[in-house]
């Protein structure tokens, strides 16, 4: 629903030259594929901000593996529908020594996800008062309290959704078609490049917060939600 969503909207904005059809959707399976394997862990991320809140105040969140490595399953099928679509443009457009390059270069894209989260989720531990929202829906003279969310990873959420339509309207199909299914060197640099300037990113914000383990409060409120 959502490929067919962006080629609509494609089509209203002017149509998907110069990518084809086919282009279009192996570069919405390539982010597909990275933003479910990254989603394994990225809720844990995401969910920072609100465990800010919900933990007691003598609490310093950490950056932990042992909160951020807890697994979340459910990413591998959003990966596993950005693989097909992928499979699906190399039945078109073919395969070659760059398809290779796949892997790596949807790794990078990954890795790159789960920094931009984690420095989301810094600016909202900072501030949870602004960044993390409740809603109250009252029904029937009763309240019921929505799960609350951070206002930074619902935005990011969307644009990941939406990212194919800026990334095929910026860049030419030559990034990821040679012309078979494969990112060119300069992408692969590049997104290396962009990966390795977030890790310095990362470390920087969390500097003071990075640690092997949670603090008790924390490690249980997280494990409450994997």
């Amino acid at each position: 629903m959502n490929l067919v969503g962006l080629v609509l909207t494609m089509t209203a904005l002017g149509g998907l030259a110069p990518w084809t059809r086919w282009q279009f959707v192996g570069a919405f399976g390539v982010i597909e594929a990275a933003s479910g394997l990254a989603n394994i862990i990225t809720p844990n991320i995401w969910r920072l901000p609100i465990a800010e809140l919900e933990t007691s105040r003598r609490t310093e969140l950490k950056l932990t593996p042992s909160v951020v490595l807890l697994p979340h399953w459910g990413g591998l099928a959003r990966c596993a529908a950005g693989v097909v679509c992928v499979g699906l443009a190399a039945w078109k457009t073919g395969l070659g020594p760059s398809s290779l390059l796949l892997i790596p270069f949807v790794a990078l894209l990954a890795w790159s996800i789960v920094a931009i989260s984690a420095a989301l989720a810094r600016g909202g531990i900072a501030r949870p008062d602004i960044d993390v929202v409740q809603l109250v829906v009252r029904w029937k003279r009763t309240e019921h309290e929505l799960t609350p969310l951070s206002l930074g990873a619902a935005v990011f959420q969307f644009l990941l959704a939406i990212v194919t339509i800026p990334a095929v309207k910026l860049f030419s199909p030559s990034v990821l078609f040679q012309p078979e299914i494969g990112p060119s060197p300069e992408a692969l640099v590049g997104a290396l490049a962009i990966s390795a300037a977030l890790l310095g990113l990362v470390y920087w914000l969390w500097s003071d917060r990075l640690k092997l383990e949670a603090p008790r409060d924390q490690q249980r409120e997280a494990e409450e939600h994997a």
